[in-house]
Order: structure tokens, then sequence, then C-alpha cells
């Protein structure tokens, strides 16, 4: 798969968690969301000429992004994957969030929970736009 193959892919999930989320089905927002920002981490790898690791979505988000985190770790230095960056995401890249959960529909419910989620899936597309203004998506069209 390609960076531009992850790009498209993340801009639609952006705008179907948007739609859920404005319709009130806050639960299926927050999991759809969460894949704007894996694919944002696989272009990077990508670009890095690394594996992805299939899904990082697969079990524990957070346990998975560290360990590819401190495999190459300068392939995130001044992204928002670093915890000091002022977009990092960090409700997705909570406890709160694991893949598991899109089983249960009693998490990923409270409103403001949610809206904090959108606003980080709105950062991650400026992130995205940032990579194209670095020339890292200069391949997607």
């Amino acid at each position: 798969m390609t960076k531009q193959y992850f790009y498209d892919f993340a801009i639609m999930m952006k705008e179907d968690s948007k739609i859920l989320f404005e319709n009130q089905s806050y639960h299926n927002s927050v999991y759809l969301g969460a894949y704007v920002l894996e694919a944002y981490i696989k272009i990077l790898l990508i670009h890095k000429n690394k594996n992805y690791f299939g899904h990082i979505n697969n079990g524990d988000f957070l346990s998975k992004l560290n360990r590819i985190k401190s495999l190459y770790p300068e392939f995130f230095e001044n992204s928002i994957l670093e915890e000091e960056h002022e977009f990092y995401p960090k409700n997705i890249l909570s406890v709160e969030y694991d893949i598991n959960y899109r089983y249960d529909v009693n998490k990923w419910i409270e409103e403001d929970y949610c809206q904090n989620v959108q606003y980080e899936i709105k950062t991650v597309r400026r992130a995205l736009d940032l990579l194209r203004i670095e020339g890292i998506l200069d391949d997607c069209d």
C-alpha cells in the first residue's frame, strides 16, 4: 500500500467520523477517528521504507505505537506523536482507547471525550497537510 492510499483513507475516515459524531453516534465516531491517526503513522513509516506492522489498532494502540517509536525514534521527531508536541493526540493515545472496545457499547459514549477526539482528528488532518508541505506526500496527488 502507498502513502497516497493511506492519505485518501485518512481523509475518508475523518469525514465519516465527523458525520457519525454530528449524528450522536459517538462510539463509532471514535472508532473510525483512530484510523486517521493510524494512517498518519503508516505514512511516516512508508516514507522511511519501513514495515508498518499490519494493523496498529490490533490490541493496545498505545503499546504498539510505543514499540514502533522505540524501534524508529528518529521517524517521529517533530511529529505530533511526540508527547511534548502541542497537538499530541492524548485522547486517542490514552488508556481510554483500545480497539477491542469497539464491541463495548458502553465505551466512548461521553460527548466531551468524543468531542476531544474530533478535535484531535482535525489536528491529525492538519499534520497530514504539513507532511505534504514538507514533501513527504509529494507522490500524493
